[in-house]
This record gives structure tokens, sequence and C-alpha cells, in this order.
């Protein structure tokens, strides 16, 4: 039951970042994307409608476990000891693989959406190799006041 929750949570989650991407709700999800650096809690770092919306997948799936919840996510921090495992980015989504969809580049910001497995993104055409990128800058172009970004109009 835990396997299939994580499984089916996380292509939930997917599919809600992938919507987040769009025109109708890149604004609520892009105070995420604003930062200039990756930190620890950029990860976190949202507005309310977007947690609402992130985290409904896990509990639309939460019977499975009983009303038991799931984990938190890791992928927007800096670990060194992550940064060059090709063998774990082929399943888990690290933060290396995550900085790819938090780079500056239009053309990345519809990759790598995936939450935990990097499944998704091979499967729905949206994956990107970290190591075709060169290097990345980080934050979003023509940002609003950031009392706007953090409301998320």
């Amino acid at each position: 039951r835990l396997v299939l929750y994580y499984v089916l949570a996380d292509l939930g989650l997917y599919g809600v970042h992938r919507l987040m991407h769009s025109r109708y709700f890149w604004r609520v999800h892009r105070w995420h994307h604003s930062p200039p650096y990756m930190y620890w809690l950029t990860g976190i770092r949202a507005t309310v409608p977007n947690q609402v919306l992130f985290n409904l997948p896990f509990a639309l799936c939460a019977p499975l476990l009983h009303g038991r919840r799931g984990g938190s996510s890791w992928s927007s921090s800096r670990r060194a000891s992550f940064r060059r495992s090709r063998w774990l980015e082929w399943v888990f989504l690290t933060p290396r693989y995550h900085h790819v969809h938090h780079s500056r580049n239009p053309l990345h910001h519809t990759a790598n959406l995936g939450s935990r497995l990097t499944i998704w993104d091979r499967l729905f055409g949206t994956y990107v190799d970290p190591e075709s990128t060169g290097e990345i800058s980080f934050g979003i172009d023509g940002a609003p006041s950031p009392a706007r970004l953090a409301l998320g109009v």
C-alpha cells in the first residue's frame, strides 16, 4: 500500500506541477521559482493556493494508508552527495535533476517536473538530462513585487 500510495500521489503531483506551469496557474506558482539561487527552503517556498494544490494528490491517496501522511520533498536542497548519482536519477528525483526545472532558461521551465520519481518526465516527454544543460542560473525574468509573488496574484 505504501508503494502504491507514493506512486499514485507522485503521478498526481506531476500532473499538478505541470498544470502550475500553464498560463492559468503560473501566478500561483512563480514565487517558488523566483529565488536567484537554490537553497534548502526553496522546495517549500510557495503561496497558499500552491500548497493546497500540491498537497491535493497526497490527500486524495491518503485512504490507501488509513490516514497516514506522505513525506516531504528534498528536491530543491543542495546536497553534494546526490549531484553525480546518475543511477539514482534514473529512478528518483535528485537536487541536480530538479535544478534543471528551476533554470532561468525558458526551454527548461516545463522540464523535469517530477516530485519524487523521474519516470513521469521520461514517460510524458518532459525529461531533460542534467548533463546536457551546462551552467544553470536560477530565478524568473520580470518578477513582480514580492507581495504579489507571495500572494500569487
